[in-house]
């Protein structure tokens, strides 16, 4: 036989198999939408919050779907159903609905850089527990979903609604030893959720004023003969004690971690601050002891306009900074 007799009978048994190889069936197709109610119990210190929100299912009931129940097997990846109501299932001419109440608690590593002056993007993430994406896939109901219109959070503006669905590879065989220890499996995923921005400056005002006027307070004492001790250095003192209970009511509010937020850097600069202004008074009273009387008032009257400029331009940085 020739070699292109060869190749063309090669050729023909190739296309053979090909044609006789059953085609792999497409995913089934579900199109999932959300409506969210309610946002209440943000927590920063628990990393969590809760959700109230409508979840919606339209999918052809054939193949694999044909006894799909979405609302029995669907499952928050990023937290739990607490309560589920108003469940609603009928038949929408060829395609099956399904609809839910949802009440959730949502958990989030909440990025606080910029903590008091922070805004975040908060997420759920909705996978189903039964089929892989080689047989079911999510399709967002962009039209219909949207943020509720009495949706609200205080001190808190959300807005930018977005949903979308993606694959999520998992590399595990979770202990099933009929599988391969490298196995891997991926599931389509509905992600939708929503920005968070700071309605103002309200709550920093309210965290870190105590802060600002307690350290401005200290430098008072610039205006204060050095060798009336008590009150030269008792504002010092009285200032140091006033911003560590401030950093301590700030830290109560965010969970432990070694991230200096915004708030931690303003304690921070004020306890240098106040510091070096304690310094300053003992070394004025030095000078006042040793009868040089002109070099401590020209250093306390430089020092009484410098130090609340200096603290003042730096604190409105690291503010500006936070805002970029």
């Amino acid at each position: 036989m020739s070699i292109r007799m060869w190749l063309r009978a090669w050729l023909l048994v190739v296309f053979t198999v090909l044609l006789s190889a059953p085609a792999l069936a497409a995913p089934g197709k579900v199109v999932v939408g959300t409506y969210i109610n309610k946002m209440t119990e943000l927590s920063f210190k628990d990393s969590k919050f809760s959700l109230d929100f409508y979840i919606w299912f339209r999918w052809k009931p054939e193949g694999e779907l044909a006894d799909y129940k979405p609302l029995e097997s669907m499952e928050l990846i990023n937290g739990h159903i607490d309560n589920k109501s108003s469940v609603v299932e009928k038949k929408l001419g060829d395609m099956n609905y399904a609809s839910a109440r949802i009440n959730a608690t949502i958990f989030k590593n909440w990025e606080l850089e910029n903590f008091p002056f922070d805004s975040h993007r908060v997420q759920v993430h909705v996978e189903d527990s039964q089929f892989v994406d080689s047989a079911l896939v999510f399709e967002p109901d962009a039209t219909n979903s949207r943020l509720g219109d009495e949706l609200s959070l205080p001190g808190w503006v959300l807005s930018g609604f977005a949903t979308l669905a993606t694959p999520k590879e998992y590399k595990s065989n979770y202990g099933d030893t009929s599988l391969p220890t490298d196995a891997k499996s991926t599931y389509s995923r509905l992600t939708f959720g929503m920005d968070m921005n700071r309605a103002g400056v309200g709550s920093a005002l309210k965290l870190l004023s105590t802060v600002v006027f307690a350290t401005l307070v200290a430098f008072v004492a610039f205006g204060i003969r050095p060798v009336d001790v008590d009150p030269r250095f008792g504002l010092g003192v009285g200032a140091l004690f006033a911003v560590a209970a401030s950093a301590f009511v700030v830290a109560s509010s965010i969970p432990e971690s070694a991230l200096l937020t915004v708030a931690d850097q303003m304690h921070m600069v004020s306890m240098g601050f106040i510091f070096a202004s304690v310094v300053q008074s003992a070394i004025s009273l030095k000078w006042d002891e040793a009868g040089e009387e002109t070099k401590w008032k020209r250093s306390d009257a430089i020092c009484i306009v410098l130090f609340p400029a200096a603290f003042l331009l730096i604190m409105a940085g690291l503010v500006l900074k936070a805002y970029r």
